[in-house]
């Protein structure tokens, strides 16, 4: 599987605009995972 960080970058709707792993879901998914967090673009789903 491809990554597609520029398309993945223009729909995130994290408000990190300077994260690292903006645009790399894979690496961002496994980082908050690993702190028992959910990342910025899931955080709605909480809410509900």
């Amino acid at each position: 599987m491809d990554c597609t960080q520029e398309k993945n970058k223009a729909d995130c709707t994290c408000k990190s605009e300077d994260c690292p792993r903006r645009g790399k879901c894979c690496e961002c998914v496994a980082y908050h995972r690993a702190k028992d967090q959910l990342p910025g673009c899931l955080r709605h789903l909480q809410e509900r």
